[in-house]
């Protein structure tokens, strides 16, 4: 059933009427020119964008938004708002090179970041989970990394670990420093295999059960599902039933 605007319009009532009537002398041009569209039976015309400031893209796409004075001072990195926010991007792509004392000092009171995999069980598992999310949110604001710690959160979803899942409450801590952290701008292979030997996601897939222990049964196909399904080939991979069991069987 088609619908016109101005059939959707007088369904949605009074309220929108009043806007398209009494209140739309104080509302700004465009919004004004979008309910004067509505009102007709022609075709839709979007209201141009404007132009894209190079510099500000880049803080929104790649970092977690400008804090104050942070777009000035990305300015600065060239002649024009395209250099600086190349300037920028480069950069970014080199973390090492980035002075993090501010984030570093910042995160230095969530201890158990850095406790060694031992030691973790060691902590009640809602002190873990909480100084966990509180140092991830601490970095993203505080960090000059600011790319680094946006492929921190890329990777984190990728490759998601819910830590309520038995001793992932526990392991979680460790499998972001010594899987996501420490491969979040290097090579996806190097991260693939170090997800696979994580202990956090042998758990959360499974892999711990992953084993033989009679002819009668049959691998335990949990993991190799989300390695072809999600962390690398997709739903629609061109892979079949027998590959996801055979690549079990690898695991085993």
């Amino acid at each position: 059933m088609n619908v016109s605007r101005r059939s959707f319009l007088r369904a949605g009532g009074g309220s929108a009427a009043l806007l398209v009537t009494a209140g739309c002398d104080q509302l700004p041009r465009e919004v004004r020119g979008l309910f004067q569209q509505a009102k007709s039976d022609g075709p839709f015309q979007p209201p141009a964008a404007g132009e894209i400031d190079p510099v500000t893209h880049v803080l929104n796409r790649v970092a977690s938004g400008p804090r104050p004075g942070e777009y000035e001072r990305i300015r600065k990195l060239g002649a024009t708002p395209d250099e600086a926010a190349a300037a920028y991007l480069e950069r970014q792509l080199n973390p090492e090179t980035i002075d993090d004392e501010e984030s570093d000092y910042a995160v230095r009171r969530f201890e158990t970041l850095n406790e060694p995999l031992g030691e973790l069980f060691e902590y009640q598992e809602e002190l873990l989970q909480n100084e966990l999310m509180r140092g991830t949110l601490t970095r993203a604001v505080w960090s000059e990394r600011q790319l680094y710690e946006s492929m921190v959160q890329f990777w984190s979803d990728h490759f998601n670990i819910d830590p309520s899942k038995g001793d992932c409450k526990w392991l979680k801590v460790a499998d972001d420093r010594e899987v996501i952290r420490k491969h979040a701008l290097g090579k996806f292979p190097d991260m693939l295999r170090a997800s696979a030997l994580s202990p956090a996601m042998l758990w959360y897939l499974d892999g711990r059960v992953n084993r033989r222990e009679n002819m009668a049964e049959k691998p335990n196909e949990n993991y190799a599902r989300e390695l072809m399904e999600l962390h690398t080939l997709g739903v629609h991979g061109g892979y079949t039933q027998k590959d996801v069991m055979e690549v079990a069987r690898c695991l085993t």
